[in-house]
């Protein structure tokens, strides 16, 4: 690459480096002689100005073509050992630590409350032994809880319905051997609440019964003998009532277990003697010695049904008229249905 270099450049260079006057320029030499001179004088310094120009532009930039006319970074930042240092700000919990916290929570509490219920469910405490104190109190929390019920509210606000407690009639001795009212007896059992409802226009009754968990087969289900014999001794009271208190015996009972009766609860046991209109042909103008009857169990406060069953009773006045299954007469024949 050429550098061309102007006499007028020269010449400032060369009275500025060499210390040349103006007044060189009027001596009596020739302005032609007076150039040879000063660049015959000055020529060790130009080689020497020629060559660093040379050597930068061929020098390859490193840090783009503007790099020379950039200033200088800035001195680093020294910070002033006299000043009081900040410790940094700690960070704040993510989301996921958060997440997972409220997750260990939850799980703690379902499995809290799960193992609590579990446990009352498999090992229930101690039931009361009938007779004593605490079934006696057990009793009366049991009874203000079922005239909380909205079906013994209605039942009983309803004129056409008359109720009493179940095995009320039965003497001393006839209670300890009845197995409802004896082995079944107490808060453990159904003694705890046993309302019967009975409405004599139609012959139904419905009985407000709670099952205790002394009852149970499975842990928290009504065994399905326990069922069988309420429902024996409701279908029972109805075929006794259409015969006006003669008894009578159980033919047969069938029983469809729908869903599981859990311990512990409230349930309406409710029984429908079925009209002549109903049956069969060969079954009509008998009731006098046969009594069919329909019933169910239902859950006292959601209605749905758990068992149903269908039952046959004989008795009554007998087939030829004459009382086979029982001897009672007079006005006390109707309480040996008020069992």
């Amino acid at each position: 690459m050429t550098v061309r270099i102007r006499h007028h450049d020269i010449l400032r260079l060369l009275a500025r480096h060499q210390g040349l006057r103006p007044a060189l320029t009027r001596t009596r030499l020739s302005a032609h002689q007076q150039i040879q001179a000063r660049i015959q004088s000055s020529r060790p310094r130009l080689q020497a100005l020629s060559t660093s120009a040379t050597r930068d532009q061929d020098r390859p930039d490193r840090h783009g073509p503007d790099a020379r006319h950039q200033p200088p970074p800035p001195p680093p930042v020294v910070a002033d050992p006299q000043s009081p240092v900040v410790a940094p700000k700690p960070k704040p919990k993510t989301r996921r630590a958060v997440r997972r916290l409220i997750f260990a929570a939850t799980f703690l509490l379902v499995g809290t409350v799960a193992g609590s219920v579990l446990r009352v469910v498999v090992h229930p405490p101690d039931p009361a032994v009938p007779g004593t104190e605490k079934d006696r109190i057990t009793t009366e929390i049991l009874h203000k809880e079922a005239e909380k019920l909205p079906v013994f509210q209605a039942l009983s606000a309803d004129p056409a319905w008359e109720s009493w407690d179940a095995y009320n009639t039965l003497t001393p001795e006839h209670r300890a051997q009845h197995i409802a009212a004896g082995a079944m007896g107490g808060s453990r059992g159904v003694g705890g609440y046993q309302r019967i409802f009975y409405k004599a226009s139609t012959g139904e009754l419905t009985s407000v019964i709670y099952f205790g968990h002394s009852i149970t087969g499975w842990p928290g289900v009504v065994h399905g003998g326990a069922i069988a014999t309420i429902l024996d001794e409701s279908c029972a009271r109805a075929a006794f009532k259409q015969w006006g208190g003669m008894s009578g015996m159980t033919a047969n009972l069938k029983l469809a277990y729908i869903r599981p009766t859990r311990s512990d609860n409230f349930y309406l046991v409710r029984v429908r003697p079925v009209p002549d209109d109903e049956l069969p042909e060969e079954d009509r103008g008998k009731r006098h010695y046969k009594s069919f009857v329909d019933a169910s169990v239902e859950e006292a406060r959601t209605g749905n049904v758990a068992v149903v069953a269908k039952a046959l009773f004989v008795g009554g006045s007998g087939k030829d008229g004459k009382a086979s299954y029982g001897k009672w007469k007079g006005s006390g024949l109707d309480e040996n249905a008020r069992f």
